[in-house]
C-alpha cells in the first residue's frame, strides 16, 4: 500500500491543478484570457473564409463587420503581443482548413526585440503551449535562461493560471504579498504583512474580474474576435476616444532578433499552400508612435525589413500592403492601437485594396 502511496499522491495532486486551472480561468488578465479563447477556437472545427492573424493591432484594428460580405466567414485572431512563433502553432488550424484569404499583420514589435518579446512568451506558454509544445531546440521559445526553460515546464503542466490569477491580483495593492521580486514570476516577498485582513477586498476584486473576462468573452464572439479593448455593447455602436493619447514608455528600445525573421519566413512559407491569397499588412501606429520611436527605429528601415521577408519567403500568394499615410492621434485608441472608429476606417481602407474581384 505504501508503495501505490507516492504516485496516488501524484496523481491526487495533478487533478487538483487540472481542477484549479479550469476554475481560474476567468480570473486572469484580460489579455491572457483573449489568448486562452483564442487558443480554444483554434483546437476546434470552425472553418472561415477569411482569417486576421497579428498582434493586438490586428485584433483591434481589423474589424470583420467593415470587411463584409465579400470576405465570407470571417474570423480575428489578432493576439496581444504576438510573435511569428506564435503564428507557427496556427499552422495546424489552416493544414485542417484552407482558407480564401488569409490577413496577417506585421509590426516591428513582431520582429524586434522589445519588451513586448517577454509578454509574448509568457502568454504563449500560458494558452498556446496547450497546443503545440515547442521543440527543445527551438530555444527562442523558452527566453534566454534555463529559469525560463523551467517557466515553460511548469506552464505546460498548468501551473501557469494559478500563477496568473497571483499576478493578475498582484495588481491591488493591498495583496502586494505576491508581487516581484521572487524566485518565480508573480510570486515575492511580502510588503504588506495585513494584506491579507482585507479578505473581503480580495474577494470582490475577483468576482469584478470574473464579470469582466465574462463580457469580454461575450465581446469577442459577436464581433467575431474583434476588441478594443472597450466593454461595447453592440458591434454597430461608435465608441472612440478623444482624449489624448498617453506618452510612450521612456524605456523603449528595439533590438535585433534574427529568429523572429526567420520565423515569419517560415510561416509565410508554410501558410502558403493552405491560402489562396495572403497580405502582409502594415497597420499605422499614431502621429506620437512615431515622433518618439521613428528616432530610434526609422520607418524606412522597418519597411525594408518586411520587404526582405517577403521577398525571401517568395511566395508567390502574398502581397504585402503598407500602411495609409493620412491617419492621425485621433484614429487611435493609445499610441500603438487604432480606436474602434480608427479602426472601421482602416478596415474600409484595406478593403479598397484587398477585396476580391467579383465574377
Amino acid at each position: 500500500m505504501r508503495k501505490l502511496a507516492f504516485p496516488l499522491l501524484v496523481l491526487l495532486s495533478g487533478l487538483v491543478l487540472y481542477w484549479m486551472g479550469r476554475a481560474f480561468r476567468f480570473y486572469q488578465h484580460p489579455d491572457r484570457v483573449v489568448w486562452m479563447l483564442r487558443a480554444d477556437w483554434l483546437s476546434g472545427d470552425r472553418p472561415v473564409d477569411t482569417l486576421i492573424l497579428g498582434d493586438s493591432q490586428a485584433m483591434s484594428g481589423l474589424r470583420p463587420d467593415v470587411l463584409g460580405s465579400e470576405f465570407g466567414r470571417i474570423e480575428n485572431l489578432g493576439l496581444p503581443s504576438a510573435q511569428p512563433e506564435a503564428l507557427l502553432s496556427v499552422l495546424s488550424y489552416l493544414e485542417r482548413h484552407r482558407v480564401r484569404t488569409l490577413i496577417v499583420n506585421i509590426s516591428p514589435y513582431s520582429m524586434y526585440r522589445t519588451e513586448v518579446y517577454d509578454a509574448f512568451l509568457n502568454y504563449y506558454r500560458s494558452e498556446w503551449i496547450s497546443l503545440r509544445w515547442p521543440s527543445p531546440l527551438q530555444t527562442g521559445l523558452y527566453g534566454d535562461s534555463g529559469g525560463e526553460v523551467l517557466s515553460t515546464l511548469m506552464a505546460g503542466l498548468g501551473l501557469y493560471r494559478i500563477n496568473g490569477v497571483i499576478r493578475n491580483l498582484s495588481t491591488d495593492e493591498t495583496l502586494s504579498m505576491f508581487v516581484q521580486p521572487g524566485p518565480f514570476p508573480g510570486i515575492g516577498a511580502a510588503s504588506n504583512p495585513n494584506a491579507l485582513a482585507l479578505a473581503p477586498r480580495f474577494l470582490e476584486s475577483m468576482r469584478t474580474l470574473r464579470l469582466k473576462n465574462g463580457n469580454l468573452q461575450s465581446i469577442l464572439s459577436r464581433t467575431n474576435g474583434f476588441w478594443t479593448w472597450r466593454d461595447f455593447r453592440a458591434p454597430g455602436e461608435e465608441q472612440c476616444d478623444a482624449a489624448s493619447l498617453k506618452p510612450l514608455p521612456a524605456t523603449i528600445r528595439f533590438r535585433p532578433r534574427p529568429q523572429a525573421i526567420e520565423a515569419w519566413i517560415e510561416f509565410l512559407k508554410r501558410a502558403s499552400p493552405h491560402a489562396d491569397r495572403i497580405f502582409l499588412v502594415i497597420i499605422p501606429f499614431s502621429d506620437s508612435w512615431h515622433e518618439t520611436v521613428d528616432r530610434i527605429l526609422p520607418s524606412g528601415k522597418v519597411s525594408l525589413t518586411v520587404e526582405k521577408i517577403a521577398e525571401r519567403a517568395h511566395v508567390g500568394n502574398l502581397t504585402v500592403v503598407g500602411p495609409p499615410s493620412d491617419f492621425s492621434d485621433k484614429d487611435f485608441y493609445d499610441w500603438n492601437h487604432l480606436d474602434y472608429c480608427g479602426a472601421a476606417r482602416y478596415s474600409r481602407w484595406l478593403k479598397q485594396r484587398i477585396a476580391p474581384q467579383k465574377k
